[in-house]
């Protein structure tokens, strides 16, 4: 008897919480858009049917899906969300998400329920799902993956993927672990918005989920203006533009520059200087770059996500504080490392700029001729050199007297110290450091006339003196040639002096490419010019007698 109580306890108790459950939806529905009846409030509702659960569920002569569904399945064969980071397999949508496509696809209406000849007349004329976010239609490339089985396995081998047993009690799976529309949205009660399980304020639906390495210290994630956002300031899981990434743009660059970086978003101003007369072509190509890909064999391209990582960019790191180590602007890019192998992570902010400009180099020809032609930027900076500026390694000469105070024979320095836009902090404006663009060629970030001849002005190059001291550099007691060549004939540094570096596998030697010497054949005749720094000195066409000794 005692056995039978407690059975029949158990029972009511059950039926109790069921009946309290179906009350709680059934209350939250009536104020959602969900509410189809002469009594909804949204925008699509029914002439005269008062009844509001029928649109989805009927207790008597349901189809055989659960639960009780009232409701033709539509038939469309989808076109599935793909991209080269997706580990998972979703397959044709099934369980709760094909459920909601019966709507949500825009090819039945809506009024159309089981065993009616003729759908439920709703008002203004409406018949199928109109078109708007809310019509998914059947092309779901650019939405959020469904119906796929959210595993350990898949967690792990993904790996920024949270494990699914850790999962927060408002994020449910199907039968069989399956990831659908309802692990994300709750058709019954519409509490924060979009019928969401829960608030994904500071994206905490998102990285219920979603373990994106840094992404909780990065600025996107902690800075005021994009915080409450987050992840949906760049990412629209539903009808993304770019939806290779269900991106907020139809460009890579543009997710970037359109809402945010453009000089009126809350980032700092991007566009502007891009779009000066020298800057990276972020416009060059379009849907090409991929997070997966190999910087020794990627095609062409320039996009922002090649320098910047925008799950972990925060602004740890001041520019000039280590160099050439990378800053946070920069963490968590690809590289390639001085001897040429891929990095996963660069440790240096060459090594990003390596991957354009180095042994996949996508500028295929020197702007400048040069005596020793080198386009392969590693090479140019390989510490086994007769000489380069010291980037990748400290510089070969121990004796730089023109060094300006805070520089030594044992400083190293970024690229972007030379390279980068004009308006920037680091060239003594407010703009964004980096080379996005300059009104200087070759993106540089102050003026350095190497095309003529012409009359010696320190503003003419102002980026070398950015290092080194003029009057230092032009003394004519310890620098006598440079004064003669520059100050008095007008040469520019550059017809003598290769910036970036001489290479060795290409022939260069100490006694011929020692102090950077690398004529630029525009003014020199290559096929007499010599330099010899063992001797001091110099055979070249522009001189009125050869050799010349220093």
């Amino acid at each position: 008897m005692r056995h039978w109580e407690n059975y029949r306890n158990i029972v009511l108790v059950s039926l109790t919480v069921l009946i309290f459950l179906s009350e709680a939806s059934f209350a939250g529905i009536l104020t959602t858009k969900h509410n189809l009846s002469t009594s909804g409030q949204g925008t699509i509702t029914a002439t005269a049917e008062d009844r509001v659960c029928v649109f989805c569920h009927t207790p008597h002569h349901a189809t055989s899906v659960t639960p009780l569904w009232n409701r033709q399945q539509s038939g469309a064969v989808y076109n599935l969300y793909g991209s080269s980071t997706l580990v998972a397999q979703p397959g044709q949508p099934t369980g709760a998400s094909r459920l909601c496509l019966s709507c949500h696809d825009g090819t039945i209406a809506i009024g159309m329920l089981e065993g009616m000849t003729e759908p439920v007349l709703l008002t203004g004329g409406i018949t199928t799902m109109p078109v708007g976010s809310s019509n998914l239609e059947t092309d779901l490339s650019d939405d959020h993956p469904i119906s796929f089985a959210y595993t350990s396995s898949l967690a792990l081998q993904q790996g920024e993927l949270k494990d699914p047993l850790s999962l927060p009690q408002e994020v449910h799976l199907d039968d069989g672990q399956m990831l659908q529309c309802t692990s994300c949205h709750d058709p019954h009660i519409d509490l924060y918005g979009k019928f969401l399980v829960m608030s994904n304020l500071n994206s905490a639906l998102c990285i219920a989920c979603h373990d994106k390495t840094g992404w909780l210290l990065s600025t996107h994630a902690t800075d005021p203006a994009t915080a409450e956002q987050g992840c949906e300031n760049c990412h629209q899981p539903h009808g993304a533009p770019g939806a290779k990434h269900l991106l907020q743009s139809a460009t890579e660059e543009g997710t970037c520059l359109t809402n945010c970086h453009n000089g009126v978003g809350d980032g700092i101003n991007i566009q502007s200087p891009s779009e000066q007369f020298y800057n990276h072509p972020m416009n060059y190509a379009t849907g090409v770059h991929d997070s997966t890909e190999n910087p020794l064999t990627m095609s062409k391209h320039v996009e922002c996500a090649d320098c910047h990582n925008p799950h972990q960019v925060n602004n740890q790191g001041a520019p000039l504080a280590s160099p050439p180590s990378v800053n946070g602007r920069l963490i968590g890019v690809k590289g390639i490392s001085i001897s040429g192998t891929v990095l996963p992570e660069a440790n240096n902010e060459y090594e990003i700029c390596f991957g354009c400009h180095a042994d996949n180099a996508f500028v295929s020809s020197s702007v400048v001729p040069r005596m020793i032609q080198e386009t392969n930027e590693r090479l140019r900076y390989d510490p086994a050199n007769p000489s380069f500026h010291p980037v990748a390694a400290v510089g070969k000469n121990s004796n730089v007297p023109s060094l300006r105070p805070g520089y030594t024979e044992a400083s190293r320095i970024y690229c972007t110290d030379c390279h980068g836009s004009d308006s920037s902090a680091r060239a003594g404006g407010t703009g964004a450091d980096g080379p996005h663009g300059s009104i200087y060629p070759h993106i540089l970030i102050a003026r350095y006339e190497q095309d003529n001849y012409i009359s010696y002005s320190a503003s003419n190059y102002s980026l070398c003196f950015r290092c080194h001291d003029p009057d230092r550099l032009f003394s004519v007691s310890t620098f006598g040639s440079h004064w003669r060549h520059v100050q008095w004939f007008g040469i520019p540094c550059s017809a003598c002096h290769d910036p970036h570096g001489v290479s060795v596998a290409r022939g260069a030697t100490t006694t011929s490419n020692a102090h950077l010497i690398n004529f630029d054949t525009r003014f020199v005749d290559s096929a007499t010019a010599s330099y010899n720094s063992v001797n001091r000195s110099c055979t070249v066409s522009c001189h009125r007698r050869n050799p010349r000794f220093y």
